[in-house]
């Protein structure tokens, strides 16, 4: 399973002068805009146990980094990758299957107050080495409903290994500041389609170290084509912020 998304926190606080062009706290999967000339990196860790059978339990663990570059105050690039290795346990034998990895790439553009859309490209390997591509649209909506609570929607197609038939992508998910620097994280997301038929639910919670690094941890429970799994993931975040936006 890659895990296109993992979906953090924004608080919208807008200070004076040049500083309005960034917030003090945005590190966002896919949540707002970094600010023009930030850099932000991400990098996660996702353990997967997933039962097939009474007899047969699928174990992967996945690792994803993220490097997003605030082109404009309302133009992001980024580039990520994604790293999976399963485990098969069949009546007490381990059988393990070849790495699979992605790279993605792409922009993300506002289009209004709170509107963006976001397009990606990407690379990937399959089992027999083969490269295939892909390719993502979404639009994305999001809500400031008051000073402690976000909301986003997510809502896109996933042109997935050159597939022609498009899967249907969807995340909502609302972000509680109990208060900072906790966070509190409810995430329904999934994908529909003729080779993709999966739900995904997960609690996280957010801790802010400064205004520039954040570790996350999450778990959350999955079904896929009514094969159920269970997940838990740890994200770190860490923003460089040109010397311009602290000064005066």
């Amino acid at each position: 399973m890659t895990r296109y998304l993992l979906f953090l926190i924004l608080l919208c606080v807008k200070t004076a002068s040049l500083a309005q062009d960034i917030q003090p706290i945005v590190f966002s999967g896919g949540k707002n805009f970094v600010g023009k000339d930030v850099i932000q990196i991400e990098y996660g860790l996702n353990f997967e146990r997933q039962i097939k059978s009474i007899r047969t339990i699928n174990q992967q663990i996945s690792q994803y980094g993220l490097f997003k570059y605030g082109v404009l105050h309302n133009l992001d690039f980024s580039i990520s990758y994604n790293y999976a290795r399963e485990q098969y346990f069949v009546s007490d034998q381990m059988r393990r299957s070849n790495g699979l990895s992605n790279i993605t790439a792409g922009f993300k553009k506002k289009i209004s107050k709170n509107y963006s859309f976001q397009s990606n490209v990407g690379f990937s390997k399959n089992e027999m080495g083969e490269l295939l591509g892909s390719f993502q649209v979404s639009a994305i909506s999001e809500h400031i409903i008051d000073s402690f609570l976000a909301w986003e929607n997510n809502l896109g197609l996933n042109w997935a290994n050159g597939d022609p038939q498009a899967n249907l992508m969807y995340l909502s998910g609302l972000t509680f500041t109990i208060p900072y620097p906790l966070d509190f994280i409810l995430e329904f997301y999934g994908q529909y389609g003729q080779q993709a038929w999966n739900n995904y639910t997960n609690v996280g919670i957010g801790y802010y170290f400064s205004k520039d690094i954040m570790l996350e941890a999450y778990a959350g429970y999955g079904n896929t084509l009514n094969q159920q799994s269970t997940f838990f993931s740890v994200n770190i975040y860490w923003r460089l912020v040109p010397a311009r936006y602290s000064e005066k």
